[in-house]
């Protein structure tokens, strides 16, 4: 049995059983974050276009209501100019959204300006006829880039636009101004959102109303609205500078105009990032520790199944050995004779050889002949010692391989005499072409012993044992065919022969173990055992045959 494989497999199985769970947890831990990371950003991003846009409408709404004011004092002071000036200068100087005011007449022709000068006049025809959008009773037009002061620097801005009534409710002008839309850039611009995040405005065509963070330049880039789908929702896209950001935009009612919150999603994700990193070193010492633990309870199991292994392979080793001895010694009853035979011819001639050389008239010749007779008797008697030898003791494992054959005649070899004295008439018929078996030539050669030892046992009063090999090369098996004419096992018995001290013998006389050790031992090869009997009923002839099966393939 190999321990180190069984450790190295239970090292694998604890890893495998603790490991995989918690780093399947992981994974399903770490993209949960991410998604739960996201619909977190999500939100906060949906939550400041929305408070944005609020903030813009609220913006507009005040400008509208400074119209409306504005519109009734004309209306009440009929175009007082000195009342009408004190008004603009605070609107313009202390709320500081306006830049210039005028009053057009019903042909859109100029009669009044805050203005000392025609720079904001020159462009009013314009920017009337640009009024596109109508909202709180006023007419906004889109925004464009004014340039202020002696340096000529533009600035966005929109002008906005109320109907003059007088008191009979007719329409005799209009209040115009001009509004700094750099209000709106400068509120959007506190809104950025940690080191990446940004807020915006920009139109239905993507054209952004106010600068960025980033350097986007308000009325002259762009990026693309083609996700934008209803007035409030979220997408993934790659913004103007290249980069993969989270958008959530928010439209402001009644004005085609949309607030963008964004964020990289580096950013977003480098939260759930770390988390993944702080895992993998919790991951990896959760490892360590399983490892550790597994190797420590690996070694401890294994020694516990080694010592147990080892302490069932001495007890295997004794009950074959005492079964193997007992088999020999059932099958060398008949060497007594056989052994004795040479030995008394060696004595014989060992004397008429001595006799010889005291008489004179023998020569030297026919006394080497009875000394060269004597040593051959006692060469053969000195082969059937060796042969008992060989064949009953434990041969030295690390042989994968055996020569059945082989082993079937060094058998019988032994067996032969005990066969003869019990006129046993023996039968071989062994495949030569055969391939060796693999196993353990030991185990094997005990197998046969008990089984063909039974056989013979079998046979008190003679009969025919048969043996035969054959090589099934479908199976890549070796059959080995071990038959008796004996008076067979009777049907009730034989589903019990392969059972732990079961026997048929008188008490005393078997333990019962052989062929259960046989048959355990056959397995752990391998191979096989089966076994066909007849008691010789409905005038068949009685008989038994044990088939041994071995693989010529290495056991796994």
């Amino acid at each position: 049995m190999n321990f180190e494989r069984l450790r190295l497999l239970l090292i694998a199985s604890f890893m495998l059983v603790s490991l995989v769970p918690l780093a399947a947890l992981g994974h399903k831990i770490f993209f949960q974050g991410e998604q739960l990371i996201k619909e977190k950003a999500s939100s906060y991003l949906r939550g400041l276009s929305e408070k944005n846009a609020d903030s813009i409408k609220w913006f507009m709404a005040e400008r509208a209501n400074d119209m409306n004011i504005l519109s009734s004092i004309i209306c009440t002071f009929d175009f007082d100019t000195r009342l009408l000036n004190n008004h603009f200068y605070q609107m313009k100087d202390i709320y500081k959204p306006y830049f210039a005011f005028f009053v057009l007449d019903e042909t859109g022709k100029p009669i009044y300006s805050n203005q000392k000068d025609d720079l904001f006049l020159s462009k009013l025809p314009n920017h009337v006829r640009q009024s596109s959008i109508s909202c709180f009773d006023m007419n906004i037009s889109n925004i464009f880039m004014l340039e202020i002061d002696d340096d000529k620097i533009a600035v966005p801005a929109f002008m906005s636009c109320k109907p003059i009534m007088d008191e009979t409710a007719n329409r005799c002008g209009n209040l115009c101004a001009i509004v700094d839309f750099r209000i709106v850039d400068s509120m959007l611009r506190k809104s950025n959102i940690e080191v990446t995040g940004e807020v915006y405005l920009v139109d239905k065509d993507g054209l952004f109303l106010t600068g960025s963070r980033f350097g986007a330049r308000a009325l002259a880039d762009r990026i693309s609205t083609e996700l934008i789908d209803g007035n409030l929702g979220f997408y993934e896209t790659i913004d103007y500078r290249n980069e993969r950001v989270l958008q959530a935009y928010k439209k402001i009612e009644p004005f085609p105009w949309y607030v963008i919150s964004d964020q990289d999603m580096a950013e977003i994700l480098d939260r759930i990032k770390e988390l993944g990193k702080e895992a993998v070193i919790y991951g990896t010492m959760t490892a360590m520790i399983v490892f550790c633990l597994a190797l420590f309870i690996s070694t401890v199991i294994v020694n516990i199944l080694k010592a147990k292994y080892q302490y069932e392979k001495e007890l295997e080793f004794q009950v074959i050995q005492k079964e193997k001895l007992a088999s020999l010694g059932l099958l060398t009853s008949g060497l007594a004779h056989e052994l004795n035979t040479p030995l008394a011819n060696a004595l014989l001639y060992t004397q008429i050889a001595r006799e010889e050389i005291d008489d004179s008239k023998t020569d030297s010749a026919t006394i080497q002949t009875r000394l060269s007779t004597a040593e051959q008797e006692i060469r053969q008697g000195s082969k059937i010692i060796r042969n008992l030898l060989e064949f009953s003791r434990h041969p030295e494992s690390g042989a994968k391989e055996c020569d059945v054959n082989n082993t079937l005649e060094k058998l019988m070899n032994i067996a032969g005499p005990h066969c003869t004295s019990k006129k046993i008439r023996v039968e071989k018929k062994l495949d030569k072409d055969i391939p060796n078996a693999k196993a353990d030539p030991s185990s094997v050669q005990a197998i046969l012993t008990n089984v063909i030892a039974n056989a013979i046992e079998a046979m008190p009063d003679g009969g025919m044992l048969s043996l035969t090999t054959r090589y099934a090369s479908v199976l890549k098996k070796i059959k080995i065919e071990i038959a008796d004419s004996g008076p067979g096992i009777p049907e009730n018995e034989i589903i019990n022969i392969f059972n732990p001290f079961f026997t048929t013998k008188k008490q005393g006389e078997g333990t019962g173990l052989g062929l259960f050790v046989s048959h355990e031992m056959t397995r752990k090869l391998g191979g096989d055992i089966k076994v066909i009997s007849s008691t010789g009923n409905n005038s068949k002839r009685s008989g038994t045959v044990f088939t041994v099966e071995f693989s010529t393939e290495p056991n796994a």
